[in-house]
């Protein structure tokens, strides 16, 4: 394969199958080949397309010697730019969230299309399409909302119909979050389904990963907390490596979003970690014992009923954390010093509780609390923790209680 054309389809391959290192080598070696070759044309794509990588990768050094030979080839030959740079310009301006910019960049791509079209020249019959859909996009960003509907119900009567390869699916999507900017959960999970399905089928995983993150956006919105982390977890296990530095970016601007709506209280089994309106980590280390108190009372939290039902007797927390039948001469002690330990990390106050009450004979967690659990109920881990470390902090828990004398007394 030795032409630069063939070469730009090749690395537009790669760049849908998320093949992110591949698609970036291929676009370096178009532009070198189209440069040695005196086609200026092909040259500013390769230019471009590598702009836009280097902006998604967050490559500062290469985005400015890309940028400035850039500007210098449309500044030489402005007759001979393709319509793709423009396109290209106007996601680089939405990355930096300049929409502005990315409105103008649009309307010159549209432009740039119509006079490619009328001289005869090769275009994607895709094209027209996909600056209008992003163009709407632009609005949507913009708070234009009114505006991106109606040119998003334009573009579905006049696209839809005719399965432009991609299309379908960032109609769809665009019109899954101009309901969700609205807060229309329910009205935007069928259009990011079917966009789901449409890149799916197209095996556009480059896209496809825009509906994990619309997912966890969905849910969050939604209050489903724990499923949106779950679509966050997933996604920032899939975009390892710099090429994703960009959207990694979204990733944890959304999960500051998640954490700022969604709990008071969150308990993380899988990282041993807890979560409080006052401080955003706390390490229980390998402190089980603390940490099946907290599952535990996070569960009965959830519960429906009244407040009996959402609360823990001892005997209760004593069978659900320590696998043992209760006896008040044998567990008071050991229960009583470990929520003091509880409180003492999770309480910003220990002798005013917010979190942690006591609850006639046993324990709740405050009324009203928003809680999220994650990660509980693992048996594997429980099992493996109960015939060690567990036993071992109640070894430990039982001895210290014997040398500091402690009493009966509430905790």
């Amino acid at each position: 394969m030795n032409s630069h054309r063939e070469l730009l389809r090749l690395g537009n391959l790669f760049y849908e199958k998320c093949a992110l290192d591949e698609a970036r080598e291929v676009y370096r070696q178009a532009f070198e080949l189209a440069r040695a070759q005196g086609d200026v044309r092909d040259t500013a794509e390769a230019l471009a397309r590598r702009l836009r990588m280097a902006s998604e990768a967050r490559d500062e050094a290469e985005i400015s010697t890309l940028d400035r030979e850039l500007r210098s080839l449309m500044a030489h030959h402005p007759d001979q730019i393709p319509a793709m740079v423009w396109y290209c310009q106007a996601v680089l301006a939405g990355q930096r969230n300049r929409w502005r910019e990315s409105q103008t960049h649009l309307r010159q791509y549209l432009r740039a299309v119509d006079a490619e079209l009328q001289r005869g020249l090769e275009v994607e019959p895709e094209a027209v399409a996909r600056g209008w859909v992003m163009l709407a996009n632009t609005f949507t960003q913009r708070g234009h909302l009114r505006r991106a509907e109606l040119l998003l119900d334009w573009a579905l009567r006049e696209f839809e119909s005719r399965s432009l390869k991609t299309i379908n699916g960032m109609i769809y999507l665009q019109l899954g979050w101009l309901r969700l900017r609205r807060r229309d959960a329910a009205g935007a999970a069928p259009w990011f389904d079917k966009a789901h399905m449409a890149f799916l089928s197209e095996h556009n995983w480059s896209l496809h990963i825009y509906i994990l993150y619309a997912q966890a956006c969905l849910a969050r919105v939604s209050s489903d907390f724990s499923k949106a982390a779950w679509y966050l977890d997933l996604l920032e296990n899939m975009a390892k490596g710099k090429s994703f530095a960009f959207f990694r970016e979204q990733i944890a601007v959304e999960r500051s979003r998640l954490q700022q709506e969604s709990v008071d209280l969150r308990v993380d089994g899988r990282k041993l970690q807890v979560h409080t309106r006052e401080k955003s980590s706390i390490s229980l280390g390998k402190q089980y014992v603390l940490l099946h108190i907290l599952e535990a009372l996070s569960e009965a939290h959830h519960r429906n009923g009244d407040d009996s039902d959402r609360a823990l007797s001892k005997a209760q927390l004593i069978e659900r954390v320590w696998g043992e039948k209760y006896r008040p001469y044998a567990h008071d002690n050991k229960l009583y010093y470990n929520i003091n330990r509880l409180r003492k990390l999770i309480e910003p106050d220990m002798k005013e509780p917010q979190y942690l009450l006591n609850w006639k004979e046993g324990y709740r967690l405050a009324p009203g609390l928003r809680v999220q659990l994650q990660g509980a109920n693992n048996p594997l881990r429980r099992g493996a923790e109960r015939n060690g470390e567990l036993a071992g902090v109640s070894r430990a828990s039982r001895s210290k209680s014997q040398m500091i004398g402690l009493t009966k007394g509430e905790a």
